[in-house]
């Protein structure tokens, strides 16, 4: 076959010159033709991109129940981010320097330049060296668990020519980094926060976990009862009585039993004592605190299935009260009350539970908080507490939406 190309432009004659290429062969190639068409490395990228995003919308469009659960966790990590952001340089401008070295510092005799030293070292070891935007990109490194680091967990000073020197480091390969103590009043001295938090969760989970579902076994049927005989005097003493636990502070609540158990009934008000009413009173008071409010919002969802389109198609049909309540009105108000199981026992584990652990001296979560807000100010321990409850309520709020899709048919995670 003929193939016509102009392979001389300059010469004074501008000939064109017939080749022969044979269209098969492995010499033919269209490389020098194709050089204008092809696209630059940022067009090419800028195509990916907009291929990619048309897919992820489109992939959201066709299931809006995964795009907003989504949504509810960027929404809910950026709010942590921030407020990690702004608690951290807080913390840091009112945590003196000076508490991040050895607690007999005093009595070292060391001069003001080895103190310096010292001082230098140590900060670095607690990582709030250099700084203070680099203070933070190191904590936010260190609390993002997709990313291995490497913490010293042991070290040794010496003092070299006048100069404090570290001659030794261990160090380990960690997913997830707190921090450490750096307050006496919290526990030892560089004692890892998240090690100190895994030991005091266990108590927290076991008291918290068994408040909210003893509230839910007493507060659920109450809240039905209430529904059920609305406008009547079991109604109103019911929903009065709630209303009153509700505003009445939890200090109160707190201090009320506590003083109840000890001086009215013998009882010791130390957890370390060991017995059972030790542990019983604890979870009273939890309950107390966590029982209204069940109690006023299945009151509430109860009474809106009641006055739905559907429950009075079905007295229409000539369906028994009883069959409608159970089948109909308490299967939809049900999905409603159980959605809120996994934010309000998050809610108990990093709210309601600190008074109650406080004064009973349980060894949780709540006397990290307290010790390091109220007593000499850890950094550490309270951005931990934080990050970590913050975690725990954005995951709650996934559990909750996968909740309501095991129970209820109606939703589905891949249907619109």
């Amino acid at each position: 076959m003929a193939f016509f190309v102009n392979t001389d432009l300059n010469n004074e004659n501008n000939k064109i010159k017939q080749i022969d290429l044979d269209l098969e062969s492995l010499d033919f190639n269209l490389d020098e033709e194709l050089i204008d068409a092809k696209t630059s490395s940022l067009k090419s990228f800028q195509y990916w991109y907009e291929d990619i995003s048309a897919n992820i919308y489109k992939y959201f469009v066709h299931r809006p129940l995964i795009g907003y659960s989504f949504k509810r966790i960027i929404y809910g990590l950026m709010t942590l981010l921030v407020a990690v952001v702004i608690l951290f340089i807080l913390v840091r401008i009112v945590t003196p320097d000076t508490q991040y070295l050895p607690e007999n510092w005093n009595k070292m005799g060391l001069n003001e330049a080895q103190l310096q030293s010292l001082l230098d070292e140590r900060m670095k070891k607690f990582g709030v060296y250099g700084p203070i935007g680099e203070q933070l990109l190191n904590y936010l490194k260190n609390i993002f668990p997709l990313i291995p680091k490497e913490i010293p967990v042991d070290y040794e000073f010496a003092l070299v020519n006048n100069e404090i020197v570290k001659v030794s480091e261990v160090t380990e390969t960690r997913w997830i980094y707190l921090g450490v103590v750096s307050s006496t009043s919290i526990a030892t001295p560089e004692s890892d926060v998240l090690q100190l938090f895994s030991k005091a969760i266990p108590y927290s989970l076991a008291f918290g976990s068994v408040a909210v579902c003893l509230s839910y076994l007493i507060g659920v049927p109450l809240g039905i009862q209430a529904a059920k005989k609305k406008g009547k005097i079991l109604d109103s003493a019911i929903n009065g009585f709630s209303v009153l636990l509700v505003a009445v502070p939890g200090l109160v609540i707190v201090l009320g039993l506590y003083l109840l158990s000890v001086s009215g009934l013998g009882q010791s008000g130390l957890f370390s004592s060991g017995s059972f009413w030790t542990k019983f009173w604890p979870i009273v008071v939890l309950m107390l605190m966590m029982t209204p409010s069940t109690i006023i919002l299945t009151r509430r969802y109860v009474i809106d299935e009641m006055t739905a389109d559907y429950t009075k198609f079905a007295y229409s049909k000539g369906l028994g009260s009883t069959k409608v309540f159970y089948v109909h009105i308490f299967r939809n108000a049900g999905i409603r009350i159980l959605k809120q199981f996994p934010l309000d026992l998050a809610v108990t584990l990093f709210g309601a539970s600190i008074l109650t652990e406080q004064q009973w001296a349980i060894p949780g979560m709540a006397r990290y908080i307290v010790a390091a807000i109220g007593g000499t100010k850890d950094s550490f321990v309270i951005l931990g507490y934080v990050s970590f409850a913050s975690f725990i309520t954005i995951f709650s709020s996934l559990i909750s939406d996968l909740f309501l899709v095991a129970m209820d048919p109606r939703v589905n995670l891949n249907k619109k």
